[in-house]
């Protein structure tokens, strides 16, 4: 295992703690206020969180005796954490500015928080998951970008729709809203992961 891996494994855990520590305090979560016990150890996260990142790296590792894609999967995993709590994170920031909590009007809310998790995704993908260091060029971008916005279109359709359509019954609009993110997050990761590697990133599996 390279020293860098365990430098940006590190890094992705760290940073990762901190955008959830966010989420788990923020005041739109009812349900997560009654967790008194939550609350008070989620100032634990930049320890632990670093520490179960370096675990997964290391599998990764060993499991690349058997198969170069597990390792890069591993990976992919990793960045995805950092990517799903930028998302998440940066969405109930702006919904707790705003005041948006459900419908069309989390559509902007929602675009700005995914595709700043997407830059984060293109970075971190293309320099360390699939690594790819060369410079970026146009025909790796472009597919990559169609991808992404499709992302987009999949992600934001289920947090708008799912919010305005159905009405949770005893679970609090913030609480419903990063249900209909989470739903939102998986279907958007697959879709998401299989067009990198199959499409954009699919020399690096050869």
């Amino acid at each position: 295992m390279q020293k860098r891996d365990v430098f940006y494994s590190l890094i992705l855990g760290e940073v990762s703690s901190w955008f959830l520590i966010f989420i788990i305090r923020n005041p739109q979560i009812e349900e997560l206020q009654q967790f008194v016990v939550l609350e008070k150890t989620a100032w634990l996260l930049p320890v632990i969180l670093p520490f179960f990142f370096l675990i997964g790296i290391q599998v990764g590792r060993v499991s690349q005796k058997f198969t170069k894609l597990l390792y890069i999967l591993v990976k992919f995993l990793e960045v995805g954490v950092l990517n799903t709590v930028i998302d998440f994170g940066v969405l109930n920031l702006l919904s707790l500015l705003t005041g948006t909590t459900k419908g069309l009007g989390l559509i902007p809310l929602n675009a700005i928080s995914f595709l700043l998790a997407v830059a984060n995704s293109y970075f971190w993908n293309r320099h360390w998951t699939f690594e790819k260091s060369i410079a970026l060029v146009r025909k790796e971008f472009t597919p990559f970008l169609i991808i992404s916005v499709i992302g987009l279109g999949i992600n934001t359709g289920i947090v708008a729709f799912g919010t305005e359509i159905f009405i949770p019954q005893g679970i609090s609009q913030g609480g419903w809203l990063n249900i209909m993110k989470a739903l939102a997050t998986t279907a958007s990761m697959v879709w998401n992961f299989l067009g990198y590697k199959l499409v954009v990133f699919r020399k690096q599996l050869a």
